[in-house]
């Protein structure tokens, strides 16, 4: 795809139901994964590679551009950060990283605010950043790794300034192991809800009318293949309640 040709989000409409109903997580079962030792072990090794293909980054790409308010103050945490955090070039703001691989870190150059190295499925705390500090979280390809995620969505909301974004996305590439169970035996429309799901059960933060979830190739905002680009690619989003905590 050429990233030059500029796209109109507003075309997009939203995957879910006017009123969401929430969907009850059983962590004993839910939240487990093939493979419980510890990951660190499995990220210690630098991975420079792209996780989803180069369609599915460019309009990712242009989304966190369209989402995110581009100024100068603008502060963003990328959340599960790696070598790529799949911002543009050209974006403005400041940015700070969290991942698990500082090797990786250390090459993302969109982290002009720096990076913290944390395991959050060990550590599903951000004591280290004062509530209201972001005006957005990001959170690309990784939200299917969270063993925590209602402690994270919690700590996220905290963290965001009031109407705050934070902004997943995910494709239909993973490591399978390391998944939680419940998205190896989802569809991806599925797999929309439950993500959906997390910000409806984080409302003490999150403001449930502003949750919404877009598929960017259905074949009708975008074709669902373009030759040899295959890789969907899904959002789900929510905005900080507008309030100071």
């Amino acid at each position: 795809m050429n990233s030059a040709y500029k796209l109109d989000f507003t075309r997009l409409k939203t995957l879910l139901a006017p009123c969401l109903k929430s969907i009850s997580i059983n962590p004993s079962t839910d939240l487990i994964r093939q493979d419980e030792n510890n990951d660190s072990e499995f990220y210690s090794t630098p991975r420079f590679v792209h996780h989803i293909d180069e369609r599915a980054r460019s309009v990712l790409s242009q989304f966190y551009t369209y989402a995110i308010p581009q100024t100068m103050e603008t502060r963003t945490l990328d959340l599960c950060s790696s070598w790529t955090s799949h911002l543009p070039e050209n974006f403005i703001g400041r940015v700070h990283g969290l991942g698990m691989n500082e090797l990786e870190l250390k090459e993302n150059q969109s982290l002009n605010q720096g990076y913290t190295v944390q395991d959050v499925n060990l550590n599903p705390t951000l004591t280290q950043f004062p509530s209201n500090t972001f005006d957005s979280v990001i959170c690309s390809v990784s939200i299917d790794y969270l063993i925590h995620p209602l402690k994270i969505f919690n700590e996220i909301g905290r963290i965001l300034k009031p109407n705050g974004v934070f902004l997943t996305s995910f494709s239909n590439r993973c490591f399978p192991t390391k998944v939680i169970q419940k998205w190896l035996s989802m569809d991806e429309l599925q797999r929309v809800q439950w993500v959906a799901n997390y910000f409806l059960l984080s409302d003490i933060y999150f403001d449930p009318k502003t949750i919404a979830a877009y598929s960017f190739f259905d074949g009708n905002f975008l074709p669902m293949t373009d030759g040899e680009f295959v890789d969907p690619m899904y959002i789900v989003l929510g905005k900080k309640i507008d309030r100071i905590d």
